[in-house]
């Protein structure tokens, strides 16, 4: 009878300790497995001259002190390591900080309570392109979340000029932005024609774009099209030239965007103002 008591009160004791470990790891693991940091957009487009939000969200502790005593976030490229921010002991510690970031980072301290890693870097430039991780640190664990920040630019009014031999015609647009945008030409029945391209890309961080169609003719219905498809940006320009041969000179009639009529709009109220400046003398 002893020994089957001693038996039983074995097997439970055993039974017990499997219990509670169990219990004691599902406690642990629930508790790790819920704490997550995470990216809103994993894919940034930064628009130059402007600031840029790098999204990162953690698991907020409602119980943290408000000076964040257990907190800690460092923003990094994947590339190299480099830091770009550290905080940490409840304030910035930028000693680490890539030279690159210097006085162009800051953190939401205020937004930090409420799960809130982000970080802002600004005025963006091309050297910024590439791979981020923010990594947090809580009393509840560490997580990390990467993302990739793109450069961009919008392309500038493209300017239109029209050059004229005697056996061709020659449209080019010519404007700037980055990075290299998709460019057709397409004719009258919606045809891709053939055209010529330069591109030349500069260090502060811009695109020169000539783009120019040539026709064996002094008349042509085109239309000029240009993306760019980080910022989705599209622009069409359609240009109609026709003209009249007399006595040997070419008059060209000419339909192109309302940028060159407000142009032209413009210089007319420029001489008009001028013309009767000129009377008043």
């Amino acid at each position: 009878m002893v020994v089957v008591t001693d038996k039983v009160g074995h097997s439970a004791r055993v039974c017990t300790g499997v219990w509670l470990r169990g219990a004691l790891l599902w406690i642990l693991s629930s508790r790790v497995v819920s704490y997550h940091v995470t990216v809103p957009e994993e894919q940034v487009v930064a628009v130059r001259g402007s600031s840029v939000v790098l999204g990162c969200e953690f698991t907020p502790d409602p119980e943290a002190a408000p000076n964040f005593p257990d907190l800690v976030v460092n923003w990094q490229r994947v590339e190299d390591s480099q830091v770009v921010h550290s905080f940490y002991y409840g304030q910035d510690q930028l000693e680490r900080q890539g030279r690159a970031y210097w006085n162009r980072t800051a953190l939401f301290i205020s937004e930090l309570g409420r799960g809130n890693a982000s970080l802002q870097i600004g005025p963006v430039d091309p050297g910024d392109v590439g791979r981020y991780f923010c990594v947090v640190s809580t009393k509840d664990g560490t997580d990390r979340a990467e993302l990739q920040l793109n450069y961009a630019a919008f392309y500038t009014e493209p300017q239109l000029s029209i050059d004229v031999n005697s056996s061709s015609m020659t449209v080019r647009y010519k404007a700037e932005g980055f990075p290299k945008p998709e460019v057709r030409w397409v004719g009258a029945q919606g045809e891709d024609l053939q055209h010529h391209e330069e591109l030349s890309c500069r260090e502060a961080g811009l695109c020169h774009l000539t783009s120019s169609y040539m026709a064996e003719t002094h008349s042509l219905n085109v239309t000029f099209m240009l993306k760019n498809q980080l910022l989705k940006q599209d622009l069409k320009r359609p240009v109609n030239v026709s003209y009249t041969d007399g006595n040997g000179s070419f008059h060209f009639l000419v339909k192109v965007t309302a940028t060159l009529a407000v142009f032209c709009t413009v210089l007319c109220i420029a001489v008009l103002v001028a013309c009767w400046q000129h009377c008043r003398k």
